[in-house]
This record gives C-alpha cells, sequence and structure tokens, in this order.
C-alpha cells in the first residue's frame, strides 16, 4: 500500500538523519532601536487594547486600583498576596468589594469575580506584555477568570522582550512551573473574522506603573 511505503521511508530517514548543529549565540542580546522603554511598553500596550495608568508613587496605587475598580463596578475581587504596593486589599474592602481565597474550595466562587488583582514580574517593550511568575499565594485564576485584570508593575522591570527577560533571569524561568504572557485582553476572532474580547479571559487590562 502507498501508506505502508511512505511510512517505511519514513522510518529510514529517521535512522538516518542527521540533526545540525545549533547556531552559536551572542553573550549580549542586541538592544532595541526605541531608546525610552517605558514610552515603547506604553505605546505597544495601548496599541492591544490594554489601559496603562502612572507611574504613580508606590503609596498611590491603591487609590488607582480602587477607582478603576470602582470605574468597572466590580464588588468582588482575587488577588495575589505579595503584591508590590502596601493598601491595596484594605482599600478595596474599605470600598466595599468582597475577597475571594484563592484557595480552600473556593473554585465555584471564582465565577463571580469580578477584579483580579496580579503584580507583574516584568513588562515586555516591544509587544506591551506582561509576564506573570505563578506559585504559592500566586493563583494563576487571578488573572484568568475575572472580566477585568490589574497587573501592579515596577518601571525598572521593564525589559525589551522577553528573550531580553529570560537572558536577566535564567534562574526564575528555570524554576517556575508556570510563566504567563499577558498581551492585552482576551481575544478571539469568529469564522467572519469579527474580533471579540473577553470570550477566553478578561475583557479589560489594566497595568499600573509604580514609579
Amino acid at each position: 500500500m502507498e501508506r505502508d511505503r511512505f511510512l517505511s521511508r519514513v522510518s529510514s530517514a529517521l535512522l538516518t538523519a542527521h540533526i545540525p548543529d545549533p547556531p552559536e549565540t551572542r553573550d549580549e542580546l542586541p538592544d532595541p532601536a526605541h531608546d525610552d522603554l517605558l514610552a515603547l511598553f506604553r505605546t505597544r500596550a495601548q496599541g492591544v487594547s490594554a489601559v496603562v495608568h502612572g507611574p504613580v508613587s508606590r503609596h498611590g496605587v491603591e487609590r488607582v486600583v480602587a477607582g478603576i475598580a470602582s470605574g468597572h463596578g466590580a464588588s468582588t475581587f482575587v488577588a495575589w498576596d505579595d503584591l508590590p504596593a502596601p493598601g491595596v486589599f484594605s482599600t478595596l474592602e474599605s470600598a466595599g468589594l468582597t475577597r475571594i481565597p484563592a484557595s480552600g474550595g473556593q473554585l465555584e466562587r471564582y465565577r463571580q469575580v469580578d477584579l483580579g488583582v496580579t503584580g507583574a514580574d516584568a513588562a515586555l517593550a516591544e509587544s506591551g506584555s506582561v509576564v506573570l511568575v505563578h506559585g504559592p499565594g500566586r493563583p494563576r485564576l487571578a488573572s484568568l477568570v475575572p472580566d477585568v485584570h490589574v497587573a501592579i508593575l515596577e518601571t525598572g522591570r521593564i525589559h525589551p522582550g522577553l528573550a531580553h527577560w529570560a537572558h536577566a533571569h535564567p534562574d526564575l524561568v528555570a524554576s517556575t512551573a508556570n510563566l504567563v504572557v499577558v498581551t492585552g485582553p482576551s481575544r478571539s476572532a469568529d469564522i467572519e473574522l469579527r474580533l471579540n474580547l473577553g470570550v477566553h479571559g478578561p475583557r479589560h487590562v489594566h497595568v499600573v506603573l509604580i514609579d
């Protein structure tokens, strides 16, 4: 049969195939032509429908996050335990929002969570993305399930691209079991190529920059 002859040829080729040596890699990665990473990140993030706030002081973050929650009419939130800014939890709760625990059999309640608040381990200027490294106290669902995702980012963590960040933090990349790169709101196109936001994740993504 033609199928059998084809599979036989593939098997023979696999036994004699030569895998070429990987190309040499440079010790240093090339820098982008754009010399203002913050401005480039802001432009690219806005280009993928993310909203960028700040930079603001570390103590000003809580007011910005509370304003975002109010603007979207949020009443519940889930958050990372180690946010890079103080007072966010207490400010949201003082505004009347209920925090949904990240564990303890609360998966069913996640379906009603309006707002997810996370830190960001890095930002990628070339694509306007934020990098989230998940682990204990950093639930993945905080950036996946709520309609609104707020990522808090220190401006010093902006890198040109993913390769630059990975090159600068090889140990972190190797040690994490789950790393997510978020580029604007979730988006999907139907058969008629009409773009829909929020089908498979947050409909709104906000990035709050800390100076």
